[in-house]
């Protein structure tokens, strides 16, 4: 049985009427029409007739990490409001990026695949910035359709010029970092992963070379810097948009959560929430940190639905990249009053050694490796703007793949009834967009998805269930995960994630083959035995490769001086300025 919902919105009451159909064509049709219906009730009770959109990027968040993935429940794995928006929404099962975050976010901002915009991680001080300068933006595009548009969280996609930072690719305003990471109570560059080190990044030795990276629109965000912890900073900026935005006027608001990302640091009540964790400190503060992200989304959806706006809301989420499941490098250090670590005293552990603690299982590998692990990631679509034929389904199979890239055309599509063109880049022989439109698969009103194929990087496609390596790559991370980190499947502790042993040598002549829909974890090479696909898939890649764009992207030695002169020691943009 098919229904109709047409949703009659007067002040604070809500009337529901459902028609019964014999037909899913039918209901297409006339879900269309209900559509039309629908935004001249929705606009003239003061509402925007096209949805807001609400877009939130994860941080290295892992595959096992959240209860929907979760077979057996685990007290380890906290996430009811996500298990919730899945439930209300559509799960996607194959909803792919790049396996670490610059290309993935450089991807979703310019509508490109990485391949055609950045493969490689890229710095603040990037000469060239992660992003071409001539490339149209998502929230760009959006405002043509008369969008509010609003950036919170994570930038990682350049800042050499103003073009280059959130504001110039259409941002309203925004309230962001530049950088991979930064310390979480002092907002300082974060300058890696570390081996073995006591001290806090950013102190000591380093104090008169760091950068403060947090930056409010088009100045550094002074106003701010220091004054709690980083996320509750971002979600009261979020708040304020949501409780100040015009709800007359669409809104485009990207959530980028520094969560999960190293530094691993959490308000201290939520440590203290896992403190039956002793074993691994790094799983401890990784899974606090998730239930902190999914009490941060319970507030943020909560605020919207309390405004009206959640029943004319698109949501997506997806992380970057898989989770990191890398060696713990030496442990955590409870933080203490040293220079300008006193900015951490009082808050608990912090992790900062290695890049452990995440979950993939059953997916093979994790962060930075061609393995499901890596590029395969937590993803789902909810909100109020979803038909209601589609709650509570999941998009898997060979015909079920999106990229990242796919909801710059895709949110485009909705905010101006057309695909996006970029003029700009055209102009400039930049690559053009990548993006296709996947609503009609979200929402039901066909069961294919327009994306088919993806090539990953030049040793790595993905066509339909089709995993295809070139011969001669060396694919890390050939391992799993067990059902909390860092127990692997043949030894118990985190060595087999970088062994020599765990890394995959592709050696066959003709290139290495897994089934994706059948063998998800990737357990049978079977190139032996399909023969004409190996062959069909290495020319898609060589056909696909030869359309590869790169430039250098070297840091500039200019950025961090001009950055201390001008900026009191923030980053933000050098050129153009």
């Amino acid at each position: 049985n098919h229904y109709l919902c047409i949703i009659i919105v007067q002040q604070c009451h809500h009337k529901r009427f459902k028609l019964k159909f014999k037909s899913a064509k039918m209901v297409h049709g006339l879900w269309a029409m209900g559509m039309v219906i629908g935004v001249g009730i929705v606009a003239a009770s003061g509402s925007p007739s096209k949805p807001h959109i609400f877009m939130m990027i994860v941080d290295d968040f892992g595959w096992a990490d959240v209860g929907w993935h979760r077979d057996t429940p685990s007290r380890e794995v906290v996430t009811p409001t996500m298990d919730a928006l899945v439930k209300e929404g559509v799960e996607l099962n194959r909803h792919y990026v790049h396996m670490m975050c610059t290309p993935t976010r450089s991807s979703f901002y310019s509508g490109r695949l990485p391949i055609h915009v950045l493969t490689q991680l890229s710095s603040p001080c990037d000469k060239n910035g992660a992003i071409p300068r001539n490339m149209t933006g998502v929230a760009a595009q959006l405002k043509k359709g008369g969008y509010a548009t609003h950036h919170v969280g994570k930038w990682d996609a350049g800042m050499v010029t103003p073009h280059h930072t959130p504001q110039g690719r259409g941002y309203d305003t925004s309230l962001n970092y530049f950088g991979h990471a930064n310390w979480m109570f002092s907002e300082r560059e974060w300058l890696g992963s570390y081996d073995n080190r006591s001290d806090v990044p950013g102190s000591q030795e380093e104090a008169g070379g760091t950068i403060v990276d947090l930056w409010d629109t088009d100045k550094p965000a002074s106003q701010l810097n220091g004054t709690g912890y980083e996320e509750f900073v971002f979600r009261d900026r979020i708040l304020s948009i949501l409780h100040e935005h015009d709800q007359t006027t669409p809104l485009f608001l990207t959530y980028a959560s520094k969560i999960v990302h190293y530094p691993q640091q959490a308000p201290v009540e939520y440590q203290e929430k896992f403190s039956f964790i002793t074993d691994v400190d790094n799983r401890r503060m990784y899974h606090a940190m998730v239930n902190f992200l999914d009490d941060q989304l319970l507030n943020i959806t909560t605020t919207m639905k309390d405004l009206g706006m959640w029943e004319n809301t698109l949501m997506v989420l997806s992380s970057d990249n898989g989770g990191y499941v890398g060696s713990n490098k030496g442990g955590c250090n409870a933080s203490g009053p040293d220079g300008l670590a006193s900015t951490d005293w009082g808050h608990g552990t912090s992790c900062f050694n290695g890049e452990a603690g995440a979950n993939n299982n059953p997916l093979k590998g994790g962060k930075y490796s061609m393995w499901e692990g890596g590029i395969r990631v937590n993803a789902f679509v909810s909100g109020g703007f979803l038909p209601m034929a589609v709650r509570g389904t999941k998009l898997d199979g060979p015909h079920a793949m999106i990229h990242i890239t796919d909801w710059y055309t895709t949110f485009t599509k909705l905010a101006t009834g057309e695909l996006p063109t970029d003029a700009w880049a055209a102009s400039s022989g930049l690559p053009e967009i990548d993006g296709v439109d996947v609503w009609p698969l979200v929402s039901g009103a066909n069961t294919t998805s327009p994306r088919t194929t993806i090539l990953v990087n030049a040793q790595l496609l993905v066509h339909n269930e089709w995993k295809f390596v070139k011969s001669g790559s060396n694919m890390i991370e050939a391992g799993y995960g067990g059902v909390a980190y860092p127990n692997g499947t043949t030894v118990a502790d985190d060595s087999w994630i970088g062994g020599p042993q765990y890394v995959s040598h592709c050696t066959n002549p003709q290139g290495c083959l897994w089934n994706v829909v059948d063998d998800m974890t990737e357990q049978s090479e079977v190139a032996a035995q399909n023969p004409s696909v190996v062959t069909m898939l290495a020319g898609i890649m060589a056909q696909e490769t030869a359309t590869i764009y790169s430039v250098s992207h070297d840091n500039d030695p200019a950025c961090k001086p001009y950055c201390h002169q001008n900026y009191g020691g923030f980053y933000g943009p050098w050129k153009e300025v």
